[in-house]
C-alpha cells in the first residue's frame, strides 16, 4: 500500500497544475482549502484554530506575522529561513529542513490551492536552498516574509521557485 502511495505521489508532483494565483503545486488539490482562504478577520485566527488539537506555538499566527515583519531589513539568518520561522512562532529550534515541515506532517495540513492565509507557513521541496527547501511566513496577500541571503524582506509567493512550490498550512512543526 505504501508502494502504491509513493507512486501515485509521484504522479501528483509529475501533472501538478497551478495552484492558487498561478503557482504550481506539488501534489493533489483540495476542495476544503477554499474554508481555509477565507480569514474574515484577517488576523490569523483561523490559521491557530486548523492546528492539531492540543499543539500551540508559543506564539500566535498574527504575533508571528507581526515580529516576522519587525525583523524586515535586518541582516540576520541568511540562509536559514526554518530557523527564522521557527523564531517567528517562538519556538527555539525545530525540524532539521524546511521541506521536512511539510513531508513530515499530517497530510491533512497540507492545502494546495487558494491564497495562503496572514499566518500559515509556505513551504518549497528540497529541490531548492541546497537541498533543505525552503519557508516562509505568510502575509496574506501573496507575498511572505523570508530570509534568504542579505536582510530580512517581503517577497512574491508566486516567481519564488514555483517548480518547487509544496503549498501552505499552519505552522506545525512536528516538534
Amino acid at each position: 500500500m505504501k508502494i502504491f502511495a509513493g507512486l501515485l505521489a509521484l504522479f501528483a508532483v509529475a501533472t501538478a497544475g497551478s495552484a492558487g494565483a498561478g503557482v504550481a503545486a506539488v501534489g493533489n488539490t483540495d476542495p476544503a482549502s477554499a474554508v481555509w482562504a477565507a480569514d474574515p478577520g484577517g488576523d490569523g485566527t483561523q490559521v491557530d484554530a486548523g492546528l492539531p488539537v492540543g499543539y500551540r506555538n508559543p506564539r500566535s499566527a498574527e504575533e508571528a506575522v507581526r515580529w516576522a515583519l519587525g525583523q524586515v531589513g535586518v541582516n540576520r539568518d541568511a540562509g536559514h529561513c526554518l530557523r527564522f520561522v521557527n523564531l517567528a512562532y517562538g519556538r527555539p529550534s525545530g525540524p532539521p529542513s524546511a521541506y521536512l515541515v511539510w513531508t513530515r506532517s499530517n497530510p491533512n495540513l497540507h492545502r494546495f490551492t487558494g491564497p495562503p492565509p496572514r499566518g500559515s507557513v509556505v513551504v518549497w521541496s528540497n529541490a531548492i536552498g541546497g537541498g533543505h527547501g525552503h519557508i516562509g511566513v505568510s502575509l496574506g496577500d501573496g507575498t511572505m516574509v523570508s530570509t534568504t541571503s542579505g536582510a530580512v524582506s517581503i517577497l512574491s509567493i508566486k516567481g519564488y521557485a514555483d517548480s518547487a512550490y509544496f503549498g501552505w498550512m499552519p505552522p506545525y512543526f512536528y516538534m
